[in-house]
This record gives structure tokens, C-alpha cells and sequence, in this order.
């Protein structure tokens, strides 16, 4: 469904913004209106309604003639402007249906990012984008505000400049030097990273370098890193370094567990839910005859593996390989322990 037709016909209930006060894209739209509307604004009366000089006038109509390519004539016995081109529309104005319901989607993804450093400069690039839309589509999106919502998980604070700075060293190819704070281990440790990639798994931001302490590629999460300082030296992604290997390398967003060949018993209740999502790229799934489902894969076994498959209770368990089964009885001991 194309919407331009109801651009034009609501066009009467745009916002009561000053004229004066609208980004230039907003006189275009309104010209644009008028013309269609054979309505033959001259210079002078466009330049009154918008409250500007004639000659920023002459040079709207100039830029949608030239830029836009919009067949605009002159009529002299009307003393206006006017389309030559029956029904035509700019066609930075045609939105279908789906482009409508994305924008506005995109309004409510962009609610997901609210503390997080770069909240700010989304929230302002979007308005940039709403005030070039139709007033209608604006219009539409406010009246479309109850029928759709996102429910982000917590969000970790993360310091904008450490955000600016990693922007610019991945840009530039530069080394950085960082203080980073080791969670597991409750230390501070300082670090030459050359960093590759800036990665938001579940709500969390995480940078993808190569550590030099290490030797290897690390996953850092960025709301950890204490000081990151530039250095005067720079560096070249390896040709081999491929990233979605890498990401794919882990279950979830933990590396470098002991990889083993492991198979998960979900009972028929839970297993509806797990057959709704692949989990793994080398995921085999087994039906049972009794609903359940056997899950097996081939994956680091992390300490992220180990509490997705407790967070399902009685309903999962793991029966290979022995070892992993023995470490995750002795954990579900230490659970009930709690409750004793």
C-alpha cells in the first residue's frame, strides 16, 4: 500500500510547528504539498508563509528541480508554481505500509538504548529523520504508540568516552593501552589491546581485541574497562582473523571452555520451547517418544553453558560427556545446599 495519498490528503493535520522554525526539508515538503494540491504559490507568498528570504525560496525550488528532479513549471497567467507531471509526488516521500510500521519500530528499538552512550546521538538522529516525514506519517506513528513495545533486560553502564575512543582506534587501526577489571578474579590488569570489533550480545556491549597479554583474540566487556589510553602505535587485522568464526566459536558470549561433544536431555514440557530456536550451529536434535528431546553439540564447555542448562531446573539435564555430567551434579548439590 502506498501512502503518499494519505500524505497529501491529511496533509491538514500536520503539527503546528512556526514555519520559521522548521528544518529546511520542511518547506520542501510543504511546496511539495502545494503543488500538488495545484494550489500555484508564487516566490513571494512562499516566502511569507515560511517566514525566510525570497531567495532561500528560489533556492528550494531550485534544489528539488535540480536534485530531486521534480518537473516544476511556472505558470505566467497564474503567477505561480505548479507540478507539470499529473499526480506527481517526491519520491523521498513514498512510503509503503511496512516502511511506516519500520520506522516506527525503529522509535521503539531505539528505547533499548536509554543510558547507554550512544542513546543520545540515536535519539537526535531519528527526530533529524522524523522531521523529513510527511506530517501524516508522523501523525500515524504517535496514534501507532500503544500497539507496539520492547522490554530490554538491565543494562550496564558504559562511559561514552571509552565508547568515542574505541570508535576511533577501530577506525584508525590504533593500539590502546587498558586497564581492564577481571570479574572472575577481582583484579585490575593492565593490557595492549589491537581492538577488531565492538559486539552487543543480551544488552551488554563487548569488545572483540587481540590481547598482547594473552597472545589470542579476548572478549572484553566494555563496561569493565577502567582507562583506555592511545598509543603511537597502529595495526593490521589479520588476513586469517575471521569474526564470524570466532563469534560462533563459544556458546553464548564466554570462549575458550574445554570443547566436548555434548548432549542435553530436555523433558516434554521444556522441550517446546527449545525446539522454537537453534541454539548452536552444530546442534542434532533427537526426538524421543515420550516429548522429550536430546540436544547435542559441539562446544566449548563454559561456565555459560553450565548455568543455561541449570536455569531450566528439573526439566534439563546433561547426560555427555561423564565428566561435565559429574561437574554439573556436584553444582545442582551446592543449588539444593543453599535451600537446606
Amino acid at each position: 500500500m502506498d501512502l503518499h495519498w494519505n500524505y497529501r490528503y491529511w496533509y491538514h493535520w500536520r503539527l503546528m510547528m512556526p514555519f520559521s522554525t522548521r528544518p529546511p526539508f520542511r518547506r520542501i515538503i510543504e511546496i511539495d504539498y502545494l503543488l500538488g494540491q495545484k494550489k500555484y504559490p508564487s516566490a513571494p507568498q512562499l516566502a511569507e508563509r515560511f517566514e525566510v528570504d525570497i531567495r532561500t525560496v528560489y533556492r528550494d525550488i531550485e534544489y528539488m528541480r535540480d536534485q530531486l528532479g521534480a518537473p516544476i513549471g511556472f505558470d505566467r497567467k497564474r503567477n505561480g508554481y505548479h507540478y507539470t507531471e499529473e499526480g506527481y509526488i517526491l519520491p523521498i516521500l513514498r512510503l509503503t505500509e511496512g516502511e511506516l510500521v519500520a520506522i516506527f519500530l525503529a522509535e521503539r528499538v531505539l528505547a533499548q538504548y536509554s543510558g547507554t552512550p550512544y542513546y543520545a546521538r540515536l535519539k537526535s538522529a531519528f527526530e533529524k529523520i522524523c522531521n523529513s516525514l510527511p506530517e501524516t506519517v508522523s501523525l500515524n506513528l504517535s496514534l501507532a504508540a500503544g500497539s507496539f513495545s520492547f522490554q530490554p533486560g538491565p543494562v550496564r553502564e558504559t562511559e561514552t568516552e571509552i565508547f568515542d575512543r574505541l570508535t576511533r582506534a577501530i577506525s584508525d587501526g590504533r593500539r590502546l593501552r587498558m586497564t581492564y577489571f577481571t570479574q572472575s578474579r577481582n583484579e585490575l590488569t593492565q593490557r595492549l589491546i589491537d581492538p577488531y570489533h565492538v559486539l552487543n550480545y543480551g544488552g551488554d556491549w563487548y569488545l572483540i581485541a587481540h590481547c598482547h597479554l594473552r597472545g589470542c583474540p579476548r572478549d572484553f566487556a566494555i563496561s569493565r574497562i577502567r582507562v583506555l589510553e592511545e598509543t603511537d602505535e597502529f595495526f593490521v587485522i589479520p588476513a586469517d582473523f575471521d569474526l564470524e568464526a570466532y563469534l560462533s566459536s563459544g556458546f553464548g558470549i564466554e570462549k575458550g571452555g574445554r570443547p566436548a561433544d555434548v548432549v542435553i536431555w530436555f523433558d516434554p514440557y521444556q522441550a517446546r520451547w527449545i525446539r522454537e530456536k537453534q541454539w548452536d550451529e552444530s546442534e542434532v536434535r533427537e526426538e524421543r517418544a515420550d516429548g522429550s528431546l536430546l540436544l547435542r553439540m559441539r562446544v566449548p564447555v563454559t561456565g555459560e553453558l553450565k548455568r543455561w542448562v541449570l536455569s531450566y531446573g528439573s526439566h534439563a539435564a546433561v547426560l555427555e560427556p561423564e565428566w561435565l555430567r559429574e561437574e554439573m551434579k556436584e553444582e545442582a548439590g551446592k543449588v539444593l545446599g543453599n535451600y537446606s
